[in-house]
């Protein structure tokens, strides 16, 4: 491929305007030790991406539809359930066998992009298990920025097992397998991986 000139006002910087503002590309879920991409694509095992953002949210739900998000912005604290509106439960929609659904779920999206395609994604989850998965990510995050400020994690799709009162249960996992760097005006500068084997064990 020839080398072609980059204008830096060529248009492609403008963002167009999604009407799914929590959700960028296409939509990743969890499910059964397998990722799925808008609930019908697999994704292959251990696909690589770069995480980029996430929101923290408590999304309201009407109807099957999520009507309001409450997102905790840095610095905030996260609410607890009790801290938001529909605490009577004999006044929540019926759920599954028709037992009282509490209309709030507690919601995380993280952003990934794939760097060999540039194509988005937005890993949803309400489940503890998920929940638990972007946690520790943004956990060594916050560790390895105390070194590298500008730093993004590339992650590995994977999964692993926690403990439930049901038993043993598999939830994600983002592996980190490396680092780069994310500079305005110079080429990304990649940090290579840790040499030594990731700890996937659960403390108990």
């Amino acid at each position: 491929m020839n080398d072609i000139a980059i204008n830096n006002d060529d248009g492609f910087s403008v963002v167009e305007k999604s009407s799914e503002t929590m959700i960028s590309g296409k939509m990743l879920k969890f499910n059964d030790g397998r990722y799925t991409v808008d609930k019908t694509e697999l994704l292959p095992p251990d696909t690589v991406l770069v995480g980029v953002g996430s929101v923290t949210a408590w999304v309201h739900w009407v109807d099957g539809t999520p009507a309001e998000h409450r997102v905790t912005r840095p610095g905030q604290q996260h609410p607890v359930r009790e801290e938001l509106p529909d605490l009577d439960e004999n006044a929540w929609p019926p759920g599954l066998n028709d037992e009282p659904s509490d209309p709030w779920r507690d919601t995380r999206y993280l952003h990934l992009i794939d760097p060999q395609t540039g194509a988005d994604y937005t890993f949803v989850t309400e489940s503890i298990g998920g929940r638990r998965a972007v946690s520790e990510l943004k956990s060594q995050i916050i560790n390895v920025r105390f070194a590298h400020p500008n730093v993004v994690p590339i992650v590995q799709l994977a999964s692993t097992m926690m403990k439930t009162r049901f038993g043993l249960k598999m939830r994600p996992a983002f592996k980190v397998v490396g680092w780069r760097g994310r500079q305005e005006k110079a080429p990304p500068q990649v940090i290579e991986p840790r040499k030594e084997p990731l700890n996937d064990d659960i403390p108990y």
